[in-house]
């Protein structure tokens, strides 16, 4: 748990540190233009070849490995945030010197200092910003609540360790076990079977079990108790669920710890993923203004009622959010789904209908378009989707998901996906996990890029949506 989040944390850092670096290179040669100091120079002579940048990304990159003056934002006071970053920054403008001055001897002194100078003060204003919020963060509050089940002395080992990290916002909220605390160091809340009430009831993000092994059949049981709520779950291992785990192991304190849900994307997968998102969101937004404008000037000249329709639906580990779309129904559909909601003849629920009568003639256009699907880019932006990913779910359809459907929440889910390529509404998404797992199983940037592209094609044909 400190590891994953020690990892997330720091290669965000790590990744806008190399990002702005490789930014202040090419803006010290226009700055190099600019300036009336030092002989004059073309616009050729302060242009720097591709390679150039790629040799400055694997220094600075190297070097602040090296030095990780990116943990000493989450882990140190300010003196040692500025001061491992200066120390990394000068090692490699020293190494880039270097190797300037045995190859590349034709670049401008001045554009190397200019680049040096603009890099430090904006590593240090981003290192000094992620810094204070942080801790502005611990001060106001902020929390990943956790609540550790079973043994009361592993349990004060791991709280004890947590406290010590207050940078990561980890709060032991408290324990259940079989018996009150006699002590005061630790809040009891409640026996062991109440864990997933006290779960609801105290907004718990992570859940530890620290019960022993002769009752791992009670953790099975209260684990599948909690798939269906949005908690990630952690237990102490023995030596037979460390031989033969398929998770990592990290230790905190001492107690080692095993994830029973983590995310099936790795750190890098998910950095990468996130990056992308953001940036092609941003740009789509930016390139789709007029058209949505357009959008939401035509139902609102249809029918009354709002623009933009918020519905809740299940993301990431079973974590609720709005999504948000154009709408495309009358007002009232909500209390009307009952008039196209049906049971297939396996009695699971069909809740679309290629002729559903809540549908204003607007609404019905966009749907065959999936353009009221656009706002949905603001989720992205937010972090509560992807613009990959299987699709999110309905409450009231997830509660009647069997323990493997569970599985496509595993990633966030997106606005596009390899369900949505391979049939859209012809296959009910709740009926066809299967295509959900595939994409969980074979995710690579690649796949994501292929259905990408895959859904302009479909989205064209209007294929399957209604």
């Amino acid at each position: 748990m400190l590891k994953r989040l020690s990892h997330r944390f720091t290669g965000s850092v790590l990744v806008w540190d190399i990002f702005l670096t490789l930014l202040c290179l090419h803006f010290a040669a226009t700055i190099r233009l600019e300036l009336e100091f030092g002989r004059d120079l073309i616009h050729s002579q302060v242009q720097l070849p591709w390679s150039l940048y790629l040799v400055v990304g694997v220094i600075w990159l190297i070097s602040f490995l090296l030095i990780a003056p990116q943990r000493a934002v989450f882990r140190g006071g300010l003196l040692e945030t500025v001061g491992r970053l200066v120390a990394a920054v000068a090692l490699a403008a020293l190494t880039f010197a270097g190797m300037l001055y045995l190859s590349f001897r034709d670049v401008s002194r001045l554009q190397f200092l200019y680049f040096a100078a603009i890099d430090l003060a904006a590593l240090l204003i981003l290192h000094v910003t992620v810094h204070s919020y942080v801790h502005f963060r611990q001060r106001n509050g902020w929390q990943r609540r956790v609540l550790i089940v079973g043994g009361r002395k592993i349990a004060h080992q791991l709280a004890h360790e947590l406290q010590r990290n207050p940078w990561t916002g980890i709060q032991v909220v408290g324990c259940t076990c079989d018996e009150a605390m006699e002590d005061h160091t630790m809040t009891w809340l409640g026996d062991i079977p109440d864990t997933p009430r006290i779960i609801t009831e105290q907004q718990i993000n992570d859940v530890i079990f620290t019960l022993p092994p002769q009752r791992h059949d009670e953790i099975a049981r209260l684990s599948l108790q909690l798939h269906q709520l949005p908690v990630m779950i952690h237990m102490v291992p023995s030596v037979l669920d460390l031989t033969f785990s398929r998770t990592a192991a990290e230790t905190i304190g001492g107690v080692p710890l095993i994830s029973l849900r983590e995310s099936a994307l790795s750190e890098p997968q998910r950095i990468f993923k996130r990056l992308f998102d953001m940036s092609a969101s941003a740009l789509l937004l930016t390139l789709l203004a007029p058209l949505m404008l357009l959008i939401a000037l035509l139902i609102k000249l249809e029918s009354p009622g709002p623009i933009f329709f918020l519905q809740e639906r299940i993301g990431e580990h079973g974590k609720r959010f709005k999504m948000i779309k154009f709408r495309s129904m009358y007002q009232d559909a909500d209390r009307r789904w009952r008039e196209v909601a049906r049971r297939d003849e396996s009695g699971r629920l069909i809740h679309k209908a290629s002729d559903d009568p809540r549908i204003t003639c607007v609404g019905r256009k966009l749907r065959r378009t999936s353009l009221d699907e656009l706002p949905q880019l603001f989720n992205v932006l937010k972090g509560e989707m992807s613009l990959v990913g299987p699709r999110p779910e309905m409450p009231y359809i997830a509660a009647e998901y069997e323990l493997w459907q569970w599985k496509r929440f595993q990633v966030p889910p997106g606005i596009t996906g390899w369900w949505q390529v391979n049939g859209r509404s012809d296959k009910p998404m709740h009926l066809h996990t299967e295509d959900d797992l595939y994409y969980i199983q074979n995710y690579s940037f690649w796949l994501d890029l292929q259905i990408l592209f895959k859904t302009i094609s479909v989205v064209f044909s209007g294929h399957g949506a209604y």
